[in-house]
């Protein structure tokens, strides 16, 4: 097997153990961290894809301002 494969593989599942925990979680914060992860590896995926700038933006924009955005209105609340 292809080491790309099994990176793949690997983020795969943790994608989708992210994404169920993030629907499972009864703890709001928890459940942002959770969405931060599943950021982190999509963001992997297009690392993986060639396609570092949008691995950068999604990094960037997704992990950092919203979900800082979130956890504030969460706190908020």
């Amino acid at each position: 097997m292809n080491l790309t494969l099994i990176l793949f593989y690997i983020l795969a599942v943790t994608a989708v153990a992210t994404a169920v925990g993030l629907l499972l979680s009864r703890n709001t914060v928890y459940a942002a961290l959770y969405l931060v992860l599943n950021f982190a590896t999509v963001a992997v995926f297009y690392l993986l894809l060639g396609a570092p700038f949008i691995a950068l933006v999604q990094v960037t924009i997704y992990a950092g301002a919203i979900m800082v955005l979130f956890l504030f209105v969460i706190m908020l609340l």
